[in-house]
């Protein structure tokens, strides 16, 4: 108390001057209607930008789940894409209705969303490391795809990050096709521009235009068919072949790629024992 009496008489002065001055400026604002409206009006500017910066400041804090919800809403509808898929699959084989149960009868891919951890683009044979793993059911073989396009797929896996082969790498081959014809090809890197890959093997007799679209064939069991992959730029042949290849930009940006998805196959143990015995026969 006596601290509190010995504050109160050394700064008295002030005390009353701030005292006088926030009850003059009351009775100001009280007594006359033009100073009110002054006051409100500057009140009410000074009020607005707090609140605009304090909702800024959360609006940043929040990026994280309103990235987090807007990726968990592109997993649905890609999980319900293929659904449909399957459905009209289904109607062009001319099947019972009541077998078009998405999701039940017919297991669709089903999407994992992961956050890029480390990214390289620079070297002949690049790789992706995510920090999704085997405790989130990820496994070796899963295809990884961005919002726009191809990335590549799942080669190491631990408890809580996997490694991943991408598209700009020279070991890593995915069977693409041209959307508008159909003719397949195999996609391949040549470790020089991160924007473009090429396209190869495909028949002499192969037509296409600039502009048209790559998409994944769908002939394995990792790619669902029509992932998107890039637009054609140019056509040319290799050295010693009689094949074309062409030169495709990438839809996927490498340089800023920061969330994927990896895709499981619920069928794809299955589709493989088949093809093994294919193979075999």
């Amino acid at each position: 108390m006596k601290n509190l009496f010995n504050f109160i008489l050394r700064y008295i002065h002030w005390l009353l001057f701030f005292s006088l001055t926030f009850f003059s400026l009351f009775l100001l604002v009280h007594n006359s209607e033009f100073q009110r409206s002054k006051y409100l009006s500057v009140f009410q500017e000074i009020a607005g930008r707090v609140y605009f910066v304090s909702n800024s400041v959360q609006s940043y804090l929040n990026l994280k789940k309103t990235n987090a919800d807007l990726m968990q809403q592109i997993v649905t509808l890609e999980e319900e894409i293929q659904g449909y898929k399957k459905n009209l699959e289904n109607l062009t084989d001319r099947m019972p209705p009541d077998s078009f149960n998405i999701g039940v009868d017919y297991p669709v891919y089903q999407y994992i969303h992961a956050r890029v951890v480390h990214n390289q683009i620079c070297e002949a044979n690049n790789y992706i490391l995510l920090d999704k793993g085997s405790k989130n059911g990820i496994t070796e073989d899963m295809a990884v795809v961005s919002v726009k396009g191809i990335v590549g797929v799942v080669m190491n896996v631990s408890s809580h990050f996997s490694r991943v082969i991408p598209v700009l790498n020279s070991g890593f081959h995915p069977s693409c096709m041209i959307k508008s014809t159909s003719f397949f090809g195999s996609l391949f890197w040549d470790g020089k521009d991160p924007r473009y890959v090429h396209l190869s093997r495909l028949p002499s007799h192969t037509s296409c235009e600039i502009g048209d679209t790559i998409v994944t064939s769908g002939y394995s069991a990792t790619f669902p068919p029509g992932v998107l992959v890039g637009t054609i730029e140019g056509a040319f042949k290799q050295k010693n072949e009689e094949n074309n290849s062409l030169k495709v930009r990438l839809f996927t940006d490498f340089s800023t790629l920061n969330e994927v998805f990896i895709i499981r196959n619920p069928l794809r143990e299955e589709q493989i024992t088949v093809e093994k015995g294919v193979s075999e026969e």
